[in-house]
């Protein structure tokens, strides 16, 4: 790689420097189908000349597929080709689909078999990717092993846009360009430190963080190991005997794998780092896992704006109790400050809402330029999230500007309470939330999901918290649910939790 530019690699680059170590490794693994670089390139570059002869420059290629060769094959197609990638999760469901593809415009849709019923009907041009009637193979045969020069883009073009939001209101468009991606490829590589004997278990959707593995993996010539169901004994499969080395996993996920009976230490030979993003994960969640496979757990920090690795933490510096209340320090391409409600910077220790600037930081939303001056406090991004710094320069998260609850004049952090609540051996998840209320404000009240065959007594958890806690930020009602609702990258949705207590009588009276 070429040190002396700002970044060791450009995303166009990643698939040619895997190729140049070793074109007969294996790139990606699906079930028993092996491809190498050499195969996996020709077939990319085979499906970015016919896209080419479809559209002009930069034109808008939507993609919309599972976990499987074709979306990697896809993405990479877009991506050498010229054009400008707009994933779409097939587990959004066709309203929301709708609404990014009604804001996006692509020119061209991609989408695989199995999730074309996700998609409306559109007038916009349709590839299937694996098809036997009608597909991408046909369409993109008569390319095959014709000479190809891969896109050289500039720094500030748009790699993507990705969306944020959407089914409540207007979907966010996140513009990330070339530089932003390549920013976080080299954040991602100076933390994890990918070999080419990496395997990257790839379960988290590809349309969203999950992506961000497939080019800095590929770049050191490793291997995917792509999966697009999340199913917790093919994850242990692929651990035990597939060699996976690295995975990204949102903590549900995480906490599926670790309830499978008889697992253990043993069942992650190869494992380097299991990273946990998306949402956060509760101390005591943190010390489980760490007590099943070792020191081996990780995170990273980020939002769709500022990608991914606004801070991250590894294996070692997780392993202090200490710091499982934290999401590492800022990477090599961020900044990071909290900010009062004044734009000031606080101290360190003072919690207010965190700011990032960098590399990793989205020049604005798509045709939104409300929003995105809202966005943006002078050059610092504001994340819309709570936390504090501390005196060795670790993050700690305290929830969502948003969900921060006002109780009689207190402030109470939903994650402070949740932290305390998930160490009940009988809690399996938490949600808390501000009920609206003439007297306190808001009141603070759990939604709570509790393992099979298992009851609490509820009067002795809240002793327990008010002990911990005190009275304010003590739930005043506990309503039992048999899951939290969550969007479709596994993230909880506060406002459906409030809907769920709307719906549902509360198991006790609020106290006075």
């Amino acid at each position: 790689m070429n040190t002396d530019r700002e970044f060791p690699a450009m995303p166009a680059e990643c698939l040619y420097l895997g190729l140049a170590i070793d074109p007969n490794a294996p790139a990606a693994i699906v079930g028993n189908q092996k491809t190498s670089y050499q195969e996996l390139t020709r077939s990319v570059e085979a499906l970015a000349q016919a896209l080419r002869k479809e559209l002009a420059p930069n034109d808008k290629v939507a993609l919309c597929a599972l976990n499987n060769l074709e979306h990697l094959t896809a993405f990479l197609a877009i991506l050498v080709g010229g054009f400008t990638w707009i994933p779409i999760n097939p587990k959004n469901g066709k309203l929301l689909n709708q609404q990014l593809l009604d804001s996006a415009q692509p020119a061209l849709i991609l989408v695989d078999c199995e999730s074309k019923n996700t998609l409306p009907e559109t007038n916009t041009k349709t590839w299937l990717l694996n098809d036997s009637t009608q597909n991408t193979h046909s369409i993109s045969e008569a390319y095959l092993d014709q000479p190809f020069t891969p896109a050289s883009p500039n720094a500030n073009d748009i790699m993507g846009i990705k969306f944020t939001g959407g089914t409540t209101g207007t979907p966010k468009g996140v513009i990330q360009t070339q530089r932003n991606v390549a920013a976080v490829i080299d954040n991602m590589q100076r933390v994890f430190e990918f070999t080419a004997s990496d395997r990257n278990l790839a379960v988290a959707p590809l349309t969203h963080g999950g992506s961000h593995y497939i080019l800095p993996i590929l770049a050191v010539g490793g291997c995917h190991l792509l999966h697009s169901a999340p199913d917790p004994k093919e994850i242990l499969t692929a651990f035990r005997q597939h060699k996976a080395s690295v995975s990204f996993m949102p903590p549900t996920l995480i906490y599926k794998l670790m309830e499978q009976p008889g697992i253990g230490n043993d069942d992650f030979p190869h494992l380097r780092h299991l990273t946990y993003s998306a949402a956060p994960m509760p101390p005591a969640r943190i010390e489980q896992v760490q007590h099943l496979i070792g020191s081996r757990l990780s995170t990273v920090y980020g939002q769709t704006e500022a990608p991914m690795t606004i801070t991250a933490m590894g294996p070692e510096d997780l392993s202090k109790v200490e710091l499982h209340g934290s999401v590492g320090k800022a990477c090599h391409h961020s900044e990071v400050a909290i900010l009062n409600d004044d734009g000031k910077p606080l101290d360190l220790g003072e919690t207010g809402e965190i700011a990032v600037r960098g590399a990793i930081v989205m020049p604005s939303y798509f045709q939104a330029p409300d929003k995105t001056e809202q966005a943006f406090y002078k050059d610092w991004l504001l994340t819309g999230d709570l936390g504090y710094v501390d005196q060795q320069g670790y993050l700690f998260l305290k929830g969502r500007s948003k969900e921060l609850i006002i109780s009689g004049g207190f402030n109470v952090y939903p994650a402070e309470v949740e932290n305390v609540l998930i160490q009940h051996p009988d809690i399996l998840e938490c949600a808390v939330v501000g009920v609206e209320d003439d007297y306190w404000g808001e009141r603070v009240e759990a939604a709570i999901c509790v393992k099979a065959d298992k009851n609490i007594d509820l009067a002795a958890l809240q002793d327990s918290l008010k002990a911990q806690l005190g009275p304010v930020k003590t739930p005043k009602a506990f309503h039992m649910v048999t899951q939290l609702p969550r969007n479709p990258v596994g993230k909880v949705v506060r406002r459906d939790v409030l809907q769920l207590i709307a719906d549902q009588q509360s198991l006790e009276e609020p106290l006075p």
